[in-house]
């Protein structure tokens, strides 16, 4: 493992490099997630100061709510962030990390919104 993981779009023009030691994988069930996502999403926390982001030129940013907003590439589609505001964090989609992480889902959110579709993915301790 590295101490850096490398996370890209689809189409690889929006780059992200952040620290291996940021927080676990959070799973997110709230409806905004299922509407975005079409699923639940899978996100790493980290500080926006930790990230090293190329390629924000092909960013779309969207407003989700007071609090919040969301990045996609305008190129492919792909849903790359959200933006915590006042926390100063990042969420990135954990399904855009490149090869191995070493991480597991530590902490499910929102898991009362959960639709009846699927089982609650299993948290690590």
């Amino acid at each position: 493992m590295t101490d850096i993981l490398h996370a890209s779009c689809h189409c690889g023009r929006v780059q992200i490099d952040l620290p291996a030691t940021s927080a676990g994988v959070l799973a997110c069930h709230c409806g905004d997630c299922q509407k975005m996502h079409g699923n639940f999403n899978a996100f790493l926390a980290t500080s926006i100061n930790d990230v090293v982001l190329s390629g924000a030129d092909a960013l779309v940013w969207y407003q989700s709510s007071d609090d919040s907003r969301r990045a996609f590439c305008g190129t492919c589609g792909a849903r790359v962030l959200k933006e915590v505001t006042a926390a100063g964090r990042w969420l990135i989609s954990a399904g855009l990390i490149d090869g191995p992480s070493g991480k597991r889902i530590i902490k499910n959110l929102w898991d009362q919104s959960a639709p009846d579709w699927y089982v609650l993915p299993q948290v690590s301790p």
